[in-house]
């Protein structure tokens, strides 16, 4: 099953995420798609300094912005987290057994 981490500051804004146990279904095809497109357009369209890190074999990818989880509001990343997570929770409910979403909100 993936495992959807949602990262979140004290002010609940997402400052990043983690993926593991990636598999090779088409959920994991579809998950991989949504979380490399969000760090793809935080890169290109963003100016926000993040860490990355990633398996090669696909089975984990986190991403972290520390100015955000310190409480700096980034308006355009915020954008960007949200629709990742929408499309992820569209995924979770089409195939709840494939993927879990743990967002505990603040």
């Amino acid at each position: 099953m993936i495992k959807v981490k949602v990262f979140r500051n004290k002010n609940n804004e997402i400052y990043g995420f983690c993926v593991d146990d990636h598999g090779d279904s088409i959920v994991c095809s579809a998950v991989s798609a949504l979380t490399l497109n969000c760090v793809n357009c935080i890169e290109a369209f963003t100016p926000a300094d993040f860490s990355f890190e990633a398996d090669e074999g696909g089975g984990f990818l986190k991403i972290e912005i520390k100015e955000i989880e310190n409480g700096t509001h980034n308006h355009d990343v915020n954008l960007i987290f949200n629709c990742l997570l929408l499309g992820l929770s569209g995924i979770e409910a089409q195939y709840s057994r494939d993927i879990k979403i743990i967002d505990r909100e603040v």
